[in-house]
């Protein structure tokens, strides 16, 4: 639990259940289902430090990997599924990630968007939901990395 990023920073009341840390958030969706512990297997930063430090080496991250594709997916025909497996699942989400892939696959799509967000960095809500009830806003930064790289490298550093 200690070496977790995600669980070091929150602690283990924002988990709602006995089993606190990495290990919880695989346990958790199998003993009370994924409807009551859906956002537990987005928790993690995926860094595999748990992975790393664990004795037993229980594959943590590819444990939190596939919860999370179960949470989005119905239960394919002759698996056994995770109760509630497939409440993750929203319209809207899966939009938005498959219109960040085609972006991302399009260089100049992407160079645009990143530049349209940093123009308008200003105009972001300083709350957004219950995530800024106790937390500050995610703001974009003044200089894209792109910016910031070609900046570096015009005194040639490289």
């Amino acid at each position: 639990m200690n070496h977790c990023p995600v669980y070091t920073r929150i602690g283990g009341h924002a988990y709602g259940t006995v089993y606190p840390g990495p290990i919880g958030k695989i346990i958790s969706p199998h003993l009370m289902g994924m409807e009551n512990t859906k956002e537990l297997v987005t928790a993690s930063s995926l860094c595999g430090a748990c992975g790393e430090v664990c004795p037993v080496r229980i594959p943590i991250p590819e444990m939190l990997l596939r919860l999370r594709y179960e949470a989005k997916h119905e239960p394919k025909p002759g698996h056994q599924p995770i109760d509630g497996q497939g409440v993750g699942k929203k319209t809207v989400e899966t939009m938005a990630m498959k219109s960040f892939a085609f972006a991302a696959t399009h260089p100049s799509l992407y160079h645009s968007g990143t530049a349209v967000a940093t123009a308008l960095r200003g105009m972001m809500p300083k709350q957004l939901g219950a995530w800024t009830q106790c937390r500050t806003a995610p703001k974009p930064a003044a200089k894209t990395l792109h910016a910031l790289m070609k900046e570096r490298n015009k005194g040639g550093q490289k």
